[in-house]
């Protein structure tokens, strides 16, 4: 019986992949012998406050059906604390007309296209929320994770073909502008003994630019997913 207990708790404790105590918690189990005690294992051993990280990613962005969107993100974060943190970040877009756009044009003719806008680049501050971490095992080696959120708000370049989208002489012809917007994320980011991390990560965007031929302004939503690979100075 003693042999089964422990074996149920040694489970327990190897794959709980969540904990929110910190490095000096220690859990007392009545139901162990007199003296047993079992420590809870914390992401502490990768100490994130006053530290600088660098994350650079790969982008599959979902911004129109007439574009297919890829980019890189590149970014620096300052960590005020474990569970705060504020970064800069660029966002660099490259767009090619996708499948949709080009059967639409061979199907109705050059006189009629429909209005783009496409997104080329993002500069963007974020303050990051870090409110949970934990670890996964794998037998012979434990990977600790963080999992975050953030919200920031910057400046987006854009293109648009709203102002020639009424002349049917001029095929697609865009014109470049600036915009404000903002972007949620959410993040995993796993830790490694090197200071190297890797991690998952998810945006959604707003970009208050020209959706209307006659220049009226709407917020254009395109989400974002990423892969990124880091290092924390």
């Amino acid at each position: 019986m003693k042999k089964i207990l422990y074996s149920t708790i040694t489970f327990i404790i190897t794959f709980s992949n969540q904990s929110f105590a910190d490095e000096t918690s220690l859990y007392d189990f009545k139901w162990l012998d007199d003296g047993e005690k079992v420590y809870v294992i914390q992401n502490k051993e990768y100490i994130k406050s006053g530290r600088l990280g660098v994350d650079f990613s790969i982008i599959d962005s979902a911004s129109s059906p007439f574009q297919d969107t890829t980019g890189f993100l590149g970014s620096i974060t300052y960590y005020f604390n474990e569970r705060w943190s504020l970064d800069l970040t660029y966002k660099q877009y490259s767009n090619q007309d996708s499948g949709d756009l080009n059967s639409l044009l061979n199907q109705i003719g050059n006189g009629i296209k429909p209005i783009i806008r496409k997104i080329d680049s993002a500069a963007l501050i974020h303050l990051n929320w870090i409110p949970f971490y934990g670890k996964i095992n794998t037998f012979n080696q434990i990977f600790f994770f963080d999992w975050g959120f953030g919200f920031g708000l910057g400046q987006y370049d854009t293109q648009g073909n709203w102002q020639t989208f009424d002349d049917a002489d001029v095929g697609l012809v865009y014109e470049k502008s600036q915009d404000p917007g903002f972007n949620f994320r959410s993040y995993v980011k796993f830790y490694t003994g090197s200071d190297m991390t890797f991690g998952a990560e998810y945006n959604l965007s707003g970009v208050n630019t020209i959706k209307d031929p006659n220049g009226k302004e709407d917020i254009l939503y395109l989400a974002d997913i990423l892969v990124t690979v880091g290092y924390i100075f």
